[in-house]
């Protein structure tokens, strides 16, 4: 099983206040995760760590991982 949590204001993009859990496939990659959510509908800019490490879309996810989706912030 993989879980994405989507944070902030993208948990209106997945039920059960953002969180969605995933059968696990062997050479999934974060991409394939990211693929399952409504992320494309949205144009706000996120930042994807799995288990709490940063990671790119074509890196692998393991039976287990956490794919934690967060919205980048700007300020000054």
């Amino acid at each position: 099983m993989v879980t994405v949590k989507l944070l902030a204001v993208l948990k209106e993009l997945a039920p059960d206040d953002g969180i969605i859990e995933l059968e696990y496939v062997p050479g999934m990659t974060v991409a394939d995760a990211l693929a399952k959510t409504d992320l494309e509908s949205t144009d706000i800019k996120f930042s994807v760590l799995v288990n709490n490490a940063r990671r790119m879309p074509e890196d692998a996810v393991d039976d287990g991982d956490t794919v934690m989706v967060m919205p980048l912030l700007a300020g000054g």
